[in-house]
């Protein structure tokens, strides 16, 4: 039964990262024939890809560090205190959005 529901959501996530895919060239493809039609030049492609895009390893490496720290900090506490095992994940979370925050002013660009 499991490995039924396994092939069933990762089919659901194989088909809506193709229909994501679709829906995005689809789109870009319209508004290529808008400016055409518009007689506006089209932005040059390099590979397929109209835009540049950079992964935020920064950001990424934040956030898993406080979600770690936020693990460590939770079996701590517990083995501390007499405090039960959900403590854990509450702090995971909490650091996590508390990372999740830093990473944003950290991954900002300074505008001076």
């Amino acid at each position: 039964m499991n490995q039924i529901i396994f092939t069933i959501i990762f089919l659901a996530f194989l088909t809506a990262g193709f229909l994501a895919w679709y829906f995005s060239h689809k789109s870009r493809e319209k508004e290529r024939m808008l400016l055409i039609e518009k007689g506006q030049d089209v932005p040059e492609q390099k590979n397929g890809w109209s835009f540049s895009f950079r992964f935020p390893w920064l950001k990424l490496g934040v956030l898993i560090t406080a979600i770690a720290t936020g693990l460590i900090f939770g079996i701590l506490i517990s083995e501390i205190t007499d405090i039960r095992a959900e403590f854990e994940p509450i702090m995971m979370l909490l650091f996590g959005g508390i990372g999740m925050i830093i990473a944003h002013y950290v991954g900002k660009k300074d505008n001076g």
